[in-house]
């Protein structure tokens, strides 16, 4: 009786599995589908917590960077795009949230995971930031679609200091 109770379980898992495998192709086609309609672009900007300069130190930005890059594909997130403001206090990302994640539940996800490595990585950081908070409240979005897509990555780019850093270092 168990091991035919056994065999069904992993005849059931099996099946689980390969259906899962199905449903999780999904989210790996393009983001358009042939209509053109499917399309969930973000910019998100955070700002840290009272526009301390924190991203001139080129470590601070390649931990934001790798957490950030985890994070989103972690939650099925897609990065397109991302940079350092010109005043080292800010983030530019182009993401692309999955349809089933509301944009502030997405923001909450990125910013806390990022102030974790950062903490954890760096905890000098938190003599400036003693209460635990590296970024300020709240946060600014809007969507993108396919005809402003090339605007806001020129955009982005420009804003980026990463480049500048490795020059001055």
């Amino acid at each position: 009786m168990q091991l035919r109770h056994r065999k069904n379980r992993a005849a059931l898992l099996q099946k689980r599995n390969s259906m899962n495998n199905i449903a999780n192709a999904k989210y790996k086609e393009p983001l358009v589908n042939e209509v053109g309609h499917q399309y969930n672009f973000q910019h998100l900007v955070f700002v840290t917590k009272y526009r301390y300069k924190m991203f001139r130190n080129p470590k601070t930005v390649e931990i934001i960077r790798n957490a950030l890059y985890y994070a989103a594909e972690r939650h099925e997130m897609i990065i397109k795009e991302m940079s350092f403001g010109e005043d080292f206090a800010h983030v530019h990302i182009e993401v692309s949230i999955p349809n089933t994640m509301s944009i502030s539940y997405a923001v909450q996800l990125l910013k806390g995971y990022l102030s974790y490595k950062v903490f954890r990585e760096m905890p000098r950081h938190r003599l400036r930031y003693f209460q635990g908070h590296f970024w300020s409240v709240g946060y600014s979005n809007g969507s993108v679609g396919p005809r402003d897509e090339n605007t806001l990555q020129n955009y982005i780019r420009r804003q980026n200091i990463s480049g500048q850093l490795h020059l001055a270092v």
